[in-house]
């Protein structure tokens, strides 16, 4: 089993940090390549950001809270 680390990811150019609004899955969850996980509000927009690996999702990132770009929000343990 490995372990996949998500890092907050840069959406825009200008990007310099975004706020985790929702989580769309519970930790301990298993998701799949492709799935919605969580939203990220930026100045400009809230975006859905889907998952880039299968497995069973830890989450780090607390809700509300804003993050610089490429802060560990989540591990995928595959």
């Amino acid at each position: 089993m490995s372990k996949m680390t998500l890092k907050l990811p840069k959406l825009a150019v200008s990007m310099q940090s975004g706020t985790l609004v929702e989580w769309l899955v519970a930790s301990e969850d298993t998701v799949s390549v492709g799935q919605p996980i969580y939203a990220v509000e930026t100045e400009k927009t809230s975006t859905e950001v889907a998952s880039p690996f299968a497995g069973r999702i830890v989450t780090i990132g607390q809700i509300g809270e804003n993050y610089p770009v490429g802060t560990p929000i989540a591990e995928i343990h595959t």
